[in-house]
């Protein structure tokens, strides 16, 4: 035992040396707030995870599911939906966003074509149960691209007893005209467990409350309220089979998602009256539209032992995207292809992932992390369009982790992660040369957590995160429609690199909740897009934007509240503000999100809730060049919910009223906003639960 404690002593003091510090691994208590749950120690023992994190339940994402599964975790103070329409739907955390914040599901980082905010999750959401939410730098668990957070899907928990189970999902949504429907069976007998989900959505042209906007001084019409060519569908199949006995547990995941969505015609080019006339059918897909299918299979092996638990996890996803529009020159002379002719873009993503993580325990008091993970990636193009070449991609990086209980109250927790990364792109004409570039870099951390008694928590944490640089910030150069630009990338930057601290207080009263989140930032490298000043010779693109390397601070705080008012009667309180500030241009970063706070009043009592939201967003005036500040706005929203017991099944009945009063409003972290198009209009969403 004595040997054990000397070697766990000295792994911890090596590594608080090398860290200095960073995002604090967990307090080895649960706090529960209302839906929020601060991970703790002992749920560890069978998680991957060990840093804090907020998890957002089954119950608050279906209470919230909208138009996506960012509509759902939105609600989560610190955590905003960057979109473009319905369709598409982006998690951003703490004013970062794309490829800053890492989305895993069984374990697995999802690679698509993340840089766009044209380009959705492509997960489907009604197979999402729960999450966490992990806001702040998480570089060490979940590698470059989680700078920013990271937002874990959870995997689906396996019955202890034999049983068959199944879930039929109905849902109905005014404002789009939305038809979804998903079903589920699962069955769990001795230790085998198979679960099987199908999921399919239909949604039409959408209402907005404006009937014109502008584009260039220019007064566009808007007819019958919708946004013409944005009906879109999504289809999904996922299948789990997973096996457990004894101390081994096994999962295998395959998911086929497929999308196809149009763009509103003032969002792709320019637009004129003509092409915005309607066509007599508000589900019809014309040309400007997108198709992307995601493929991916994830295996999951764990073996526990009474001091080390091993976890191997592999997978490999297959990306297709295709933009389609009609045919213009990307070039002097260009031609159409004698072969789809309107076929842009076409994006072909193969990625391979594994990861081997070693959880060891000598004592009650002491954990310990190693891991090690790998990524390749290769993607091919096509299309009569160019935005970014072909390239090759890995990434190899190694961990370790440590938690420390130094008494009942008081928790140190330490990590540190090396990452070595290789981009090789293929030149492409005249347009871009070819690139062979090698990275390395890492993160530290260091943390403590201290709890008094069982009402108080105080924690601390500060450390160095990184991000290598991705294929369109080093070598993209053309147009890209969803963002109305055209950009160009910068094949001599460096990773982006910088400093966090966070500090959190949580407070659990009797008839009260309190957690306050206050943090700084600063970036010694953030890549951000600056506009040039020229103009593009591409038709439709106006100005160039290039990809620049410039220090960067981001600081502010979030807030939540629960107060049991009455019996059965609560209100919730929750805030969030940001400050960005890019000190090369003086300004904020793009897309920087504005102050905003929800009031929420409701209802609870065993299988009947009520709820009414008043959502206050302030005027956005911090902005960066050539971005538009937005006015606030406020929203009301009310929704309800009663379970209804049949026999052994049980059915669920959800009504969701969102922005009630029809208010006209403009989302500043919208690519619409551009082009002054306000957001989607009064929406009364039904949905129908029927669980056995």
């Amino acid at each position: 035992m004595n040997k054990k404690r000397t070697i766990s002593s000295l792994l911890f003091i090596l590594c608080s040396f090398a860290m200095l510090c960073a995002h604090s691994v967990d307090s080895l208590k649960n706090v529960q707030l209302q839906e929020v749950t601060v991970t703790g120690f002992s749920r560890q023992r069978n998680e991957v995870a060990t840093i804090p994190a907020v998890h957002v339940s089954p119950e608050e994402i279906r209470r919230h599911m909208g138009h996506s599964l960012m509509d759902a975790l939105s609600h989560t103070e610190g955590v905003h939906a960057m979109d473009i329409g319905i369709g598409f739907s982006k998690p951003m955390i703490r004013g970062l966003g794309f490829q800053r914040i890492a989305v895993t599901e069984n374990g697995v980082k999802q690679e698509g074509q993340q840089w766009g905010a044209d380009h959705g999750l492509e997960i489907d959401a009604f197979n999402v149960s729960e999450v966490r939410v992990v806001k702040g730098p998480a570089s060490v668990l979940y590698g470059s691209d989680a700078l920013g957070g990271a937002v874990e899907i959870l995997p689906v928990p396996i019955p202890l007893k034999d049983s068959i189970r199944g879930e039929v999902l109905l849902q109905h949504q005014s404002v789009s005209s939305g038809l979804s429907g998903s079903a589920m069976l699962a069955m769990k007998r001795k230790r085998f467990f198979t679960q099987l989900r199908y999921t399919e959505r239909h949604w039409a042209d959408y209402r907005v409350p404006a009937n014109s906007f502008t584009y260039l001084s220019t007064n566009l019409p808007i007819h019958g309220n919708r946004m013409k060519n944005t009906a879109g569908l999504e289809r999904g199949l996922n299948w789990l089979m997973a096996y457990r006995y004894k101390r081994y547990e096994g999962r295998i995941n395959v998911s086929d998602s497929y999308q196809k969505a149009g763009f509103f015609s003032g969002a792709h080019g320019v637009p004129n009256s003509s092409n915005l006339l309607p066509d007599g059918n508000s589900r019809n897909i014309e040309l400007p539209y997108n198709k992307v299918n995601h493929f991916k299979v994830t295996n999951q092996n764990k073996w526990t032992g009474d001091e080390l638990q091993a976890t191997l996890t592999l997978g490999y996803q297959l990306n297709h995207r295709e933009e389609w529009s009609k045919f213009h020159t990307h070039n002097y002379g260009q031609q159409p292809p004698a072969i789809d002719p309107d076929k842009e873009l076409m994006l072909h993503l193969h990625t391979g992932s594994s990861k081997l993580q070693i959880r060891y325990t000598p004592e009650s008091n002491w954990e310990h992390y190693f891991g090690i993970s790998a990524v390749m990636q290769k993607n091919t193009i096509g299309g009569y369009g160019f935005l970014i070449p072909e390239y090759d991609r890995s990434e190899y990086g190694a961990y370790y982790l440590s938690n420390y209980r130094m008494s009942a109250a008081l928790v140190f927790n330490g990590s540190v992660r090396y990452d070595i990364g290789r981009i090789n792109t293929k030149a492409h004409g005249n347009d871009v040369g070819a690139l062979n570039r090698h990275f390395n870099d890492y993160s530290f951390a260091f943390g403590a957590t201290y709890t008094p008694n069982r009402n108080h928590e105080l924690r601390g944490s500060i450390g160095r995160a990184f991000r290598l640089p991705s294929a369109n910030e080093l070598t993209s150069n053309g147009v890209h429609h969803g963002a109305f630009r055209h950009e160009r990338g910068d094949a001599t930057l460096v990773s982006e690199q910088g400093w966090q601290a966070d500090l959190s207080y949580n407070m659990h009263a009797d008839r009260m909740e309190l957690r306050v989140s206050p943090f700084f930032s600063y970036y010694s490298h953030f890549i951000a897009l600056h506009p040039t000043g020229l103009w593009s010779p591409l038709p439709d693109a106006g100005q160039v934007y290039k990809y620049v390397d410039t220090p960067a601070v981001f600081a502010g705080s979030e807030l939540r509240m629960k107060f049991h008012l009455l019996h059965h009667m609560y209100y919730e309180l929750s805030g969030e503000y940001v400050h960005t500030y890019d000190t090369k241009s003086h300004t904020a970063t793009p897309f920087s999100p504005p102050a905003s706070m929800r009031n929420t009043i409701s209802w609870e009592c065993k299988r009947w809730e009520l709820f009414a939201e008043c959502h206050s967003v302030a005027r956005q005036n911090r902005v960066t060049h050539n971005e538009d500040a937005t006015p606030g706005y406020n929203l009301i929203n009310m929704g309800g919910k009663a379970d209804f017991q049949l026999h052994k099944s049980k059915l669920t009945l959800l009504l969701n009223i969102r922005n009630l009063l029809n208010t006209r409003y403009l989302n500043h972290l919208s690519f619409y906003r551009k082009i002054e198009l306000p957001e989607a209009g009064f929406d009364f969403q039904t949905t129908v639960l029927f669980t056995f």
